[in-house]
């Protein structure tokens, strides 16, 4: 007896609920009620849910498998391979169609199509209304497909549109921490599921590894995304971690083909704080957050979260950390081949920007914030004691001194009370001397990292020129800033002066 194989195929899982399986399978068993000479093959080949309009079926499906086995001469010759109709083989283009269609022939595999009866065999690559029956076929599928799929996208496309302008829901798949409103014009929180997802960056933002985050969630005994208790893993966890969507964007899917699909930000509503998010990224990169004896005090990076690509305006990361605090600076882009920026040497970069930068603009901006309060609290002080000096007079001359005296008392002490702390800031103006002077040190790291961020805006690093533009708080920029070697404050302060600019050119 000769061999028949059977393969079935369709291109979304929601046909599983329908009539496509079983209809297919009853052709094949009348056929084979007609064909006694043939026997079923135990192997049947199914690829239920993928598209043969891209040719996915060919490439990671069952079909790929039985391609590969007629290459390899493992279907015997005389063999039959049973499809509902040459559209269950392929909807591509014609040419890659047929083609699949001529190479099944070719090992002497024939094909019958069950729903027009149609038998090709080897012969009917000579029979040129075989071939062209074929052709016309698989044009037919193809044009089906395109129109198919053009109807989706506009479909999808108009979806996108409402939900960007009205906040229309797009459908109801949404994440298990929210649901959709009857209405469909928004999303529910789900308050107890959205409070694990708050607990664990909460957790994470603490310095806690994605394993000890699930660890803790199971030893609580915390429903994962699928409602069942203790049964957290840690790439779940970080996958959690890594959604847009708790800050309220809908990302595009992944399997998306459609370009120009841009996010959609605020279609959800979000349940975690934008800084939040953004920090517990960074600490896939620079974990400081660590508390255990064994934390490398280098991975605080002082300048975290102010330093971006001047090239592609990406955040600029720290790569390569060792004990000794060498590493490198370099854009996040480079890593997916989407920059070109050279990475920058970290030691030398921190140690300009500090001994230049840092400890001249910290200085200068306290000096000033401190400054204008004195001015404020002299200017007050010397009203009070106007005033004061006012009330002493009339109390000289006032037959009835007691309301007088009552307000001289309030005076005097409001005097005092200034001149107290106005001598507290004339003190911290003195202690603030005193930079943090050890690189080693993690509390002293972490105070030129609060220095740094009281002080500067944004770093645009050019680390193929090695230098760098800075804008502070208070609204200078410092154009072309070298890092490669030790610029004076005072130098940049005197430039500053002379132009009378808030920006000069290094």
């Amino acid at each position: 007896m000769k061999r028949a194989i059977a393969y079935l195929r369709f291109s979304s899982l929601h046909q599983l609920q329908g009539d496509s399986v079983r209809r297919q399978k009853k052709l094949i068993d009348e056929w084979l009620k007609q064909h006694t000479d043939y026997y079923l093959d135990p192997v049947t080949f199914e690829d239920l849910g993928l598209s043969a309009y891209r040719g996915q079926h060919a490439v990671r499906g069952a079909f790929s498998e039985f391609m590969e086995a007629v290459q390899r001469n493992l279907v015997d010759s005389g063999s039959v391979l049973l499809i509902e109709s040459l559209d269950r083989l392929s909807r591509e283009k014609i040419g890659d169609a047929t083609d699949r269609l001529r190479a099944i022939l070719k090992a002497g595999i024939d094909v019958v199509t069950l729903s027009d009866s149609m038998h090709y065999t080897r012969d009917s690559l000579d029979d040129p209304f075989a071939i062209i029956r074929a052709i016309l076929i698989a044009q037919r599928a193809n044009e089906e497909s395109e129109i198919k799929s053009k109807r989706m996208r506009a479909a999808w496309a108009e979806k996108r549109k409402q939900a960007m302008e009205s906040g229309r829901v797009m459908t109801a798949k949404c994440p298990y921490w929210l649901k959709v409103k009857d209405s469909r014009d928004g999303f529910e929180i789900l308050e107890e599921r959205a409070d694990v997802i708050r607990l664990i960056f909460r957790l994470r933002l603490e310095g806690l590894s994605y394993g000890r985050i699930s660890r803790e969630l199971n030893e609580r005994g915390t429903e994962n995304l699928r409602g069942r208790a203790s049964q957290w893993h840690s790439a779940s966890v970080e996958r959690l971690t890594k959604k847009k969507s708790v800050i309220g964007i809908l990302e595009s899917s992944r399997h998306i083909t459609v370009s120009g699909v841009t996010e959609i930000h605020g279609y959800y509503p979000p349940i975690i704080e934008k800084h939040e998010f953004e920090r517990a990224q960074l600490i896939n990169y620079e974990p400081e957050s660590r508390t255990d004896g064994n934390f490398n005090p280098y991975l605080i990076n002082i300048f975290r979260s102010l330093m971006c690509c001047k090239h592609c305006g990406h955040s600029v990361i720290l790569s390569g950390i060792s004990a000794k605090g060498y590493g490198h600076y370099v854009c996040t882009m480079r890593r997916e081949n989407r920059c070109h920026s050279a990475y920058i040497r970290r030691d030398l970069t921190d140690r300009f920007l500090i001994s230049g930068l840092i400890k001249g603009a910290s200085g200068m901006v306290t000096r000033q914030s401190e400054a204008a309060d004195l001015s404020v609290m002299t200017s007050r002080r010397d009203e009070l004691a106007a005033r004061l000096q006012n009330v002493i007079r009339a109390i000289e001359h006032a037959q009835d001194v007691t309301e007088l005296s009552a307000r001289a008392k309030a005076l005097s002490a409001e005097v005092r009370q200034l001149e107290k702390e106005m001598i507290l800031i004339s003190g911290e103006q003195n202690n603030k001397a005193a930079l943090p002077a050890d690189w080693k040190s993690i509390s002293d790291r972490k105070e030129w990292q609060r220095l740094a961020r009281k002080t500067v805006r944004v770093i645009k690093m050019d680390s193929l020129a090695k230098t760098c533009d800075i804008c502070l708080l208070n609204g200078m920029k410092i154009l072309n800033y070298p890092l490669t070697r030790f610029t004076a404050w005072s130098a940049v302060m005197d430039a500053m002066a002379y132009l009378e600019e808030n920006e000069i050119i290094l």
